[in-house]
């Protein structure tokens, strides 16, 4: 998934009660990539080893589950804008890309391709369905806005038009959540639609919408507030509400505890001027604990704390730096953060794309620019495995989504 300094996180997706998994509507179409056409595969075929890449009829989907990713891939190197490519490649805009299954050893199955995205931005990486057999694009700048379905087990792709920015309903992925986040300027909004686009349900968000994630069962919402957090049924009925006390524009960004959801990762803006901070909200209704310092901004190297991860090494963040930068930070026992340096990246950037045991997964990228590499980082032993780009097959890798759960 692509992080910016003003991504928090992505929206997670939510099982919407009655949606349905019809493809029957003129809505959708068959779009034109490359997919393979056979499922057939041994039950007990061993995962392709470290800088392998096997065809798609040989993944072992009985054992396809945490600790593997997602990611697209393009023969260009990540760079910064406006940077020409290296000697030998082809321009971004002329080179296709490839979505990879990545095993946890670093074994990829190439799964389909896109076409050249010419000089706008192509189709980027979103989710990955509950049930593991869909991956999900937004082809945001693309006229009109639309979303790519690519069905992990053929490869095959189809195309819908979408209002908002596209997540997968939690626990399964038969429906589409389109959320768009409010402003002064500019209503938030929260529909559900079919896999075919039809609409199902508005959910009354208000205009104010701060992001929401869903329960993993799929059965309630908890949504982001100018106040705080508030549940809401996946039918739309208004649940309980979770007030901040002298914290504004709030959004939840995960579930801390996994399956458990007892407890949501959320950000908030101190209504005292001080700053953001990572806040720890029981939705039992109890007191929110603060997890990180508050940060103003001003005081580098980090600007500002987006998400966090706890693992028996430590509390690991995803800090914001100067000028587009994303970087690993672990935090301190005043609630501040210190960089982690990650072997194996030459990069500004490194972005978090999911947990799994003690490895965090990781994209290395060229500062605000395109990404290099996907790594695994072992957070007990301070090492790391590149899984796909250089130096394993070269090119970039540009997207990344870890398996469902694993976030």
């Amino acid at each position: 998934m692509n992080h910016t300094t003003t991504v928090i996180a992505a929206l997670a997706a939510v099982m919407v009660a009655g949606c349905s998994s019809s493809t029957g509507s003129t809505a959708a179409h068959d779009a034109t990539g490359s997919p393979a056409t056979s499922t057939s595969t041994s039950a007990t075929a061993a995962p392709a080893a470290h800088g392998v890449e096997a065809p798609i009829e040989t993944v072992p989907w009985s054992q396809v589950g945490p600790g593997w990713i997602l990611a697209t891939w393009s023969p260009v190197s990540g760079g910064s804008p406006g940077e020409p490519p290296a000697p030998g490649e082809p321009l971004r805009g002329a080179a296709t890309t490839t979505l990879y299954l990545v095993d946890p050893a670093g074994g990829r199955y190439a799964i389909t391709t896109f076409p050249p995205p010419g000089d706008r931005a192509g189709p980027q990486l979103v989710d990955w369905s509950g049930d593991g057999s869909q991956a999900l694009f937004y082809a945001q700048y693309a006229e009109p806005p639309s979303a790519i379905l690519v069905d992990l087990h053929t490869g095959a792709q189809t195309t819908l038009t979408v209002h908002g920015n596209p997540r997968f309903t939690r626990p399964d992925g038969r429906a589409l959540m389109l959320g768009t986040r409010g402003y002064t300027s500019h209503p938030g909004s929260l529909v559900s639609v079919d896999l075919a686009g039809n609409q199902h349900l508005t959910y009354p968000v208000g205009s104010d919408f701060g992001g929401y994630i869903s329960t993993p069962d799929g059965t309630q919402l908890v949504l982001g507030t100018p106040s705080g957090l508030a549940l809401m049924g996946n039918d739309g009925t208004g649940g309980k509400v979770l007030p901040m006390q002298g914290q504004t524009d709030c959004s939840p960004l995960r579930w801390w505890d996994g399956n458990r959801s007892t407890t949501v990762l959320a950000t908030c803006d101190g209504s005292d001027g001080r700053g953001t901070r990572l806040w720890l909200v029981p939705i039992s209704g109890a007191t929110p604990t603060a997890l990180t310092a508050p940060n103003n901004g001003r005081n580098g190297p980090d600007l500002g704390d987006a998400d966090a991860w706890q693992l028996p090494a430590g509390t690991f963040v995803q800090a914001l730096g100067a000028c587009g930068v994303v970087y690993l930070a672990k935090l301190n026992a005043d609630g501040t953060t210190s960089p982690v340096s990650v072997p194996d990246v030459q990069s500004d950037s490194v972005v978090v794309v999911g947990v799994h045991r003690d490895d965090l997964h990781l994209q290395a990228k060229a500062g605000c620019g395109s990404g290099q590499a996907l790594l695994a980082y072992d957070t007990r032993d301070a090492t790391s495995t590149v899984l796909l780009g250089p130096p394993v097959n070269g090119g970039g890798v540009i997207d990344a989504v870890a398996y469902p759960g694993q976030e």
